[in-house]
């Protein structure tokens, strides 16, 4: 589909994508998706199969915790950065009992040997496993919780001084189930915004990135990251923030993420690994509406059709019958998990959403895609 790839970067550079989505959705044929869910993921598995892992877990979080916030770092391959992440840590200043769990995932580089000259230092855990990805590391962690509060790390990143205390004070300032500060990134002298928040407590002004926040540790009782998918973070859209009771957002600058050229993000063109994003949906929006409170379904469902936006303008990379797939599969989803029609708010910040909804509800495959790329 070059051709939409073209017009939304015509429509961006021009700003008029949505004109253009008004002019394509009239003048384009409109092309209905009649696949079986069945069809569908026949046509997926071609390209790219399921990993098939559950994120239901039995966590053991501690009744009376030993910390405050316990630090989670997966690690793998990152002796060129590991120390300073370390470093970023274990010099926080903050009246908060802190602890940090870095997890060695088979690193074949001097990750072990920087790890092992931290051993002794008592705001340190260090485990080791064979290489199975970050989803394992991280609930190899979470398996036994001692602390109020999770918070995750990569080990390329770094946490600004004061990041704790910032994160912490309102965590138990306002009981919060989920605290998320602002994220800059960097290259390690330069940093630059990427997100910018405000005091606030909208869930929706969380941010997808896992990396940034506290977390109650009773979130994770029974819930973990689902292993060797590439889209592990979803649990936050689609199970973690409708779960919450209470979640803030502040100002201050809590997390420095390091971008890297050979991030997965940087290859997404063209690669039907991107079908993962199916997958891990559908792994766990099952669970997402048997834990979620029904009152808050509607969080999930706006998660749900976010997470399609996404997908749909990372699939126009792919061949059309793949991402027909796709929007058909997603449409027999929604069809199962929310058979009452959850209706979407049509003002400027859900229009996007609203009309994704609106082509859910008539399997309209033409009307999606444009909504995807240019609103």
């Amino acid at each position: 589909m070059q051709w939409l790839k073209n017009i939304r970067q015509i429509g961006r550079a021009t700003h008029t994508c949505r004109v253009w989505y008004q002019v394509l959705k009239m003048v384009l044929p409109h092309q209905t998706a009649k696949l079986t869910i069945e069809e569908a993921e026949r046509i997926m598995t071609q390209r790219y199969a399921d990993q098939g892992t559950s994120c239901k877990k039995d966590n053991r979080i501690a009744t009376q915790p030993e910390y405050d916030l316990e630090m989670i770092v997966p690690v793998f391959n990152a002796d060129k950065y590991l120390e300073a992440c370390i470093e970023s840590i274990t010099s926080q200043v903050t009246d908060y009992r802190f602890h940090a769990t870095f997890i060695n995932d088979g690193s074949t580089d001097k990750s072990a040997d920087i790890l092992k000259q931290h051993e002794h230092d008592e705001h340190i855990t260090i485990i080791t496993q064979e290489n199975r990805g970050v989803s394992t590391a991280r609930n190899q962690a979470l398996a036994h919780i001692n602390a109020r509060y999770v918070m995750f790390v990569d080990a390329d990143d770094l946490l600004p001084q004061n990041a704790i205390s910032f994160l912490m004070e309102k965590a138990y300032e306002w009981n919060a189930d989920v605290v998320e500060g602002s994220i800059e990134t960097t290259d390690g002298t330069i940093q630059k915004p990427l997100i910018m928040h405000t005091d606030d407590n909208d869930v929706r002004q969380l941010s997808g990135y896992v990396c940034s926040k506290v977390f109650a540790a009773r979130l994770f009782e029974h819930i973990g990251f689902p292993e060797h998918y590439r889209y592990e973070d979803t649990i936050l859209s689609l199970i973690l923030y409708p779960m919450a009771n209470k979640t803030a957002t502040i100002s201050e600058t809590t997390y420095l993420y390091r971008q890297h050229e050979s991030s997965f993000t940087s290859h997404e063109q063209g690669n039907y690994a991107i079908l993962d994003a199916y997958w891990v949906v559908r792994q766990l929006i099952g669970t997402a509406i048997e834990m979620v409170d029904s009152e808050r379904n509607y969080l999930v469902y706006e998660a749900f059709l976010q997470g399609m936006k996404l997908s749909g303008s990372r699939m126009i990379s792919l061949d059309k019958e793949t991402c027909m797939a796709y929007f058909a599969a997603m449409c027999e989803l929604a069809k199962r998990y929310f058979p009452s029609h959850i209706p979407i708010p049509t003002d400027k910040t859900h229009k996007a959403l609203a009309a994704i909804d609106e082509t859910v509800r008539n399997k309209d495959f033409t009307k999606y895609i444009l909504a995807c790329n240019l609103l």
